[in-house]
C-alpha cells in the first residue's frame, strides 16, 4: 500500500511552478515522474507517505470574492484514454500545471488539434507540448493486429470512428515493422516475441510522430518558446522513457525531442528495434 497525500498551502516551488523555459519545464516533469516511480521501489519504507503540495493560489483561494482562477498550465500533454495512466500523478503535478487531452492511442484527431491550437494561442505560460504513450496500449495492439492480419481490418469497415484511430497508428507500425525486419532479419516475424516487440516499438514511434505533428502546429503559429517532447509510460516500472538504450545500457528514461527528418526517424526506429526492451522480447 502506498499513500499519496495532497497538501494545500503556499507555492511549494517558490514560483517555479511556472517555469520560464522548455528545458526547465521538462526537468520538472521528469523529476515528478522519478518521484512517482520511486513510490513503487521495493526498498522504500511503505509507512512513509508521498506528498504532492498544491498551491492555494491554484485553487483560486486568493482570487477574491467571485474571482476566477487564472488558467496557467506550463505543459500540454496528449495522453491515451487508458485509465491506468493518471497523467498528473505520473508526472507528480497538481492543479493547473498541465493542460491534458486524452484519446485512445494518443492520436491527433481534429478535436485534439483544435484544443491544442486554442492552448497554444491563449495560454502564454505553456513551455512544453508532450505526447505520452504507454506500454500495453490496446489501441496500438489492435492496430498491429489489423496491420499483420488485414482480414481483421475489414471488421472495422463499419466502425468509422475506430477505423480513424487505427489508420492514424499505421505509419508508426509500418516504420516499426520495417525496422524490426531490417535489424532482426526477415524470419524474425515468426518469433514468439516479434509481436510484443513490434507493439513496443510502434508505441514509441507513434508518440514521436505525433510530437512531430505538434512541432508543425507550433511552427505554424511561430511559437518558438514551446517545445515538443514525447515519451512512453511503462505500466510496470511506472517510469516515462522509451525502448531505446539509455546511457547506462538500460532503458532510456525521460522525455525526448522528436526527430527532424526521415533519416532521424529511421535511426530512431533502429534504436528502438535494437534496444534492451525489444531485445529481451526477441530473446536476444
Amino acid at each position: 500500500m502506498v499513500d499519496v497525500v495532497y497538501r494545500f498551502g503556499l507555492d511549494p516551488e517558490d514560483g517555479e511552478r511556472r517555469p520560464a523555459t522548455a528545458e526547465r519545464a521538462q526537468q520538472l516533469l521528469e523529476a515528478g515522474n522519478r518521484d512517482f516511480s520511486a513510490l513503487f521501489d521495493t526498498d522504500r519504507d511503505p509507512s512513509s507517505p508521498a506528498s504532492i503540495t498544491v498551491s492555494a493560489g491554484d485553487l483560486g483561494w486568493d482570487a477574491g470574492p467571485g474571482g476566477v482562477l487564472a488558467h496557467e498550465p506550463f505543459a500540454a500533454v496528449v495522453g491515451c484514454a487508458d485509465a491506468r495512466v493518471p497523467i498528473e500523478l505520473v508526472f507528480g503535478r497538481a492543479v493547473n500545471d498541465l493542460f491534458v487531452l486524452r484519446v485512445a492511442g494518443n492520436v491527433l484527431g481534429a478535436e485534439v488539434i483544435g484544443s491544442l491550437d486554442y492552448a497554444f494561442q491563449n495560454l502564454p505560460t505553456l513551455r512544453l507540448a508532450v505526447v505520452l504513450g504507454h506500454s500495453s496500449c490496446g489501441a496500438v495492439t489492435a492496430a498491429v493486429d489489423a496491420y499483420l492480419n488485414p482480414a481483421s481490418y475489414l471488421g472495422l469497415s463499419a466502425e468509422h470512428q475506430l477505423r480513424g484511430i487505427v489508420d492514424q497508428l499505421f505509419p508508426a507500425i509500418r516504420l516499426a515493422h520495417a525496422a524490426m525486419l531490417r535489424n532482426w532479419g526477415e524470419d524474425a516475424a515468426g518469433s514468439d516475441g516479434f509481436v510484443p516487440a513490434l507493439i513496443d516499438t510502434a508505441t514509441a514511434l507513434n508518440a514521436a510522430i505525433m510530437a512531430s505533428s505538434l512541432r508543425s502546429e507550433l511552427a505554424g503559429y511561430g511559437l518558438e518558446g514551446i517545445e515538443p517532447r514525447f515519451g512512453v509510460y511503462h505500466l510496470v516500472s511506472h517510469a516515462v522513457g522509451s525502448p531505446a538504450a539509455g546511457a547506462d545500457g538500460g532503458g532510456h528514461v525521460g522525455l525526448t525531442a522528436p526527430p527532424q527528418d526521415a533519416d532521424g526517424y529511421r535511426a530512431l526506429a533502429d534504436a528502438y528495434a535494437t534496444g534492451p526492451a525489444v531485445t529481451a522480447s526477441m530473446g536476444g
